[in-house]
């Protein structure tokens, strides 16, 4: 059977990514802060593209780690802890033992180290609430990673644990529970009543909560119209008119720009004002002239522009380019040859094109003598050009040249070259004055502002390329030229034959008007549009902000939490964890009023609520001490454990804290007697509650107790020793430890001087002394007083009737000794006492044991 917290991670899984950050937070910080909430809230936002996601948003997604909150297959006994480095000042190679079957005991001064072990522990293990980091030496520059070695036994059998503070939760060392201060908020809420929070469920009231803030914050924010900048609406129905008025949060800003006028259509609104004025004291008559004669006035110039956009456009560059080049081209091959053969000659360009023009000059005038003269002249014959006698090597060159001119390739060359020059001539003819048609420039400019500048613009570009097409070598390419300010001006014409063929009566006019009119509403409306154009883009911004708010609302829905808290209710989880709970009050004595246990349901929030029986105002939290409270915090731990069937080790840090003595000896009472059943690790630096511990341990026959003490160098901190800190001991356990230094002192009388074993003795009978006078405040008065208590145990005056003369005598003989013999009095010079044996000092420990054991058996000093 699944437990609660894993069917929440279950159910969570298809549920929003920030329903199950929520969940991940709240497992590993125990609850949600404000920080925490706003930052689920962003997570949201960014899911729905409202702010950016987050760096690490991928590990969001990424599943819930629940090691530890798994139903328990074997317990975990914590062995050692050791090798730790790189945590705050403790020392290296020391190694904490823990009693695996029983109680341990580790004690620490503030400043030893104590607080240090415990949070290595709390990362390593499982405890409920936030975490701090571990922290390296702060007066060390050479810091190492953080990092521990656990031993731990499982289901009998030992295993080894390394700890980083980025190692992967290790399910054995999550077995284990930890609870501290810290912690103890967590298993408490603090409304108008004290209410335990169980585990598992605690993840979904934290749920709810952030839901409930969430749903607040979208609220507040969404309110009427919060973040919408006032735009008037149009009333003309209108496209522009009609799109403004259904902002829905989904257009674009292309869909905008489309609605917006531009400066043209804004540039027309005048002239078209001053139209419809006079259209509307026009007969269909007129206005179908005047319609007639702006064409007549406007075609010519359209006309004008026919020519050179035939002889200069993009097409007609790329033929005379093509032209050229191809001329070029067999020109190239005509020139080769002619070098071929044609040499030793005294003009280098003799057979070129000018030439060839000469000769078939030449060549046209023998041709009209018709004296039946043949060209080239033979030899004899007169030259047509110098009138002397042809030569014979004169008459073998000129047929050289006759036979070159008839080559096919110089042929063509000619034939290229002729026809880009009457290309270029056509081009040469294009006429671009445009001055003749002023008029219709002029009205063109007032049917269509700026169109006249566009045109004379038009013009010069024109001009330009004509001389482009013109240049001796044309360029490679040719820029293009914007032909709008043309199709703008055929577009007037074309609009105007449209509107001179609506026009044959007097209703056709009525309608042609009230077009014009709606033409000038629908351009006025795209100029409102263009006008708040930012405005409306951003409350298109705001309004898909508030619809994907809305969608995050629709989220914060809490039912199905509700429903699932419901479910683990009748599933019998939550019976044996309120009985455990009741159970654990009883423990606790809470005998000075009774407290009802009762579990509510609401809104996703189910918890145990304490009341007063038979009041009908819930005021637990106003006359609990904070005694109470921590012993209820305590009491809601082990509930969990017992309800779940945990039988893992439990570690407590300072589970008392200022709490008066009553407390104190029920929660020693308490934690001891859960080391009977347990592995139980205790860490205080109270000397006052270990004490209480170890008086517990003997009145509960708990004999499995380790003891780890803490102590601090100048340089480091958590040095390790196992021997318990003096001043806690009971009478008994002081007796155990002299029973080891008699051991010590056994071994300095057989192998060591006379004067070392002195030596020795003095500080064994400081302990023995101080041993006789606990045992004075602690069993022969009953502990009727006890030092630094506040009060007097008035009950237990009733065992002190049998205190006799020879209980004095008794006291009175031993103490002397002891303080005859340990360092702290001045001994007069002459008043020397004989030195002691091995066997009298086994005597007088021994005498101190008979009258202990007296005490507790035949007189029932507990």
């Amino acid at each position: 059977m699944m437990t609660p917290v894993e069917r929440i991670v279950d159910w969570v899984s298809d549920k929003p990514t920030w329903w199950q950050l929520a969940i991940k937070i709240t497992l590993q910080n125990g609850s949600l802060t404000d920080d925490n909430i706003q930052f689920l809230f962003n997570t949201a936002q960014s899911e729905y593209g409202l702010v950016p996601k987050h760096p690490k948003y991928a590990s969001f997604t990424s599943p819930i780690d629940i090691t530890g909150f798994t139903s328990e297959e074997y317990s975990v006994k914590l062995n050692t802890l050791s090798g730790v480095k790189g945590v705050a000042a403790l020392a290296e190679q020391q190694c904490l033992a823990f009693e695996p079957n029983g109680l341990t005991i580790g004690y620490g001064d503030n400043g030893a180290g104590k607080s240090s072990y415990a949070a290595i522990l709390k990362h390593a293990c499982l405890t409920r609430g936030a975490l701090k980091p571990i922290v390296g030496n702060v007066f060390s520059t050479n810091n190492k990673p953080p990092q521990a070695l656990l031993n731990v036994e499982v289901n009998g059998s030992n295993r080894s644990i390394n700890w980083t503070p980025d190692s992967k939760p290790d399910k054995d060392a999550k077995s284990i529970r930890v609870f501290d201060t810290a912690s103890a908020h967590h298993y408490l809420s603090s409304e108008d009543t004290l209410g335990y929070k169980p585990v598992g469920l605690n993840l979904l009231t934290e749920l709810t909560k952030a839901a409930d803030s969430i749903k607040r914050m979208i609220e507040e924010d969404t309110m009427g119209t919060n973040g919408l900048v006032s735009i008037s609406p149009l009333p003309s129905g209108s496209p522009a008119s009609v799109f403004l008025s259904k902002l829905s949060g989904l257009e674009t800003e292309q869909e905008v720009n489309t609605h917006c006028a531009t400066q043209e259509e804004i540039d027309s609104i005048e002239t078209r004002k001053a139209e419809l004025i006079q259209y509307k004291v026009q007969s269909a008559a007129q206005i179908k002239a005047g319609l007639l004669s702006r064409k007549q006035l406007l075609t010519p110039l359209a006309n004008f522009f026919s020519s050179p956009l035939k002889l200069l456009n993009v097409q007609e560059f790329d033929r005379l380019k093509q032209l050229e080049l191809d001329a070029i081209a067999k020109q190239e091959i005509v020139d080769k040859l002619r070098l071929q053969t044609l040499s030793n000659l005294p003009f280098e360009n003799i057979c070129n094109s000018e030439w060839s023009q000469l000769w078939a000059a030449a060549k046209a005038f023998i041709q009209k003598e018709g004296k039946e003269l043949e060209f080239p002249p033979n030899t004899g014959d007169s030259c047509p050009l110098c009138l002397q006698d042809i030569g014979i090597d004169s008459a073998n060159k000129l047929k050289e040249f006759e036979a070159f001119i008839q080559n096919s390739a110089a042929k063509d060359a000619r034939a290229t070259s002729q026809a880009l020059a009457i290309a270029k001539q056509a081009v040469n003819t294009v006429n671009l004055n445009v001055i003749q048609y002023e008029a219709a420039l002029n009205e063109a400019e007032n049917i269509k502002n700026g169109l006249k500048v566009r045109l004379n613009e038009f013009v010069t570009q024109l001009t330009e390329r004509k001389n482009i097409f013109l240049m001796k070598r044309l360029p490679a390419s040719l820029e293009g030229v914007g032909l709008s300010p043309y199709t703008d001006l055929t577009g007037v014409i074309t609009e105007l034959d449209q509107e001179i063929g609506k026009i044959t009566n007097d209703d056709n006019q009525a309608k042609f008007i009230a077009q014009k009119d709606a033409d000038l509403i629908a351009i006025q409306d795209r100029k409102y549009i263009a006008d708040h154009r930012d405005n409306i883009l951003s409350n298109i911004k705001r309004l898909h902000t508030v619809a994907m708010l809305q969608q995050i609302k629709n989220e914060c829905n809490t039912r199905s939490v509700s429903t699932l808290s419901s479910s683990i209710y009748s599933d019998g989880v939550i019976e044996p964890l309120k009985q455990s709970f009741q159970s654990e009050l009883n423990a606790f004595g809470f005998n000075r009023f009774t407290i009802e246990v009762k579990t509510r349901n609401k809104g996703g929030h189910q918890q145990f609520k304490l009341h007063l029986s038979n009041s009908g105002e819930s005021v637990v939290a106003k006359v609990a001490s904070e005694g109470e409270q921590r012993c209820i915090a305590i009491a809601s731990f082990l509930a969990e454990m017992k309800a779940d069937a945990r039988e893992s080790a439990v570690i407590f840090d300072d589970p008392v804290n200022s709490l008066s003595h009553q407390w104190s000896a029920r929660v020693a009472d308490r934690l001891v007697t859960e080391s009977l059943e347990r592995q139980v690790i205790i860490f205080t630096h109270d000397i006052v509650f270990y004490k209480l511990l170890l008086e517990a341990s003997e009145r509960l026959s708990q004999d499995n107790i380790g003891y780890i003490s803490l102590e601090r160098s100048r340089d480091y901190a958590g040095l390790v020793r196992t021997n318990p800190p003096w001043d806690a001991l009971t009478t008994s356990k002081r007796i155990g430890v002299l029973n080891t230094k008699l051991q010590n002192l056994r071994n300095i009388d057989a192998s060591g001087t006379g004067t070392e074993f002195r030596d020795a003795t003095r500080p064994f009978y400081s302990l023995l002394r101080e041993a006789w006078e606990r045992l004075v405040e602690e069993k022969l008065l009953n502990k009727v007083v006890n030092r630094f208590e506040r009060g007097i145990h008035i009950q237990r005056l009733t065992r002190l009737d049998d205190i006799a003369q020879v209980d004095f005598d008794t006291i009175n003989s031993a103490y002397d000794k002891c303080c005859n013999n340990f360092s702290g009095h001045d001994t007069s010079t002459g008043m020397g006492h004989p030195f002691l044996t091995i066997d009298e000092v086994a005597g007088d420990l021994e005498a101190i044991k008979v009258y202990l054991a007296h005490l507790q058996k035949d007189r029932k000093r507990t």
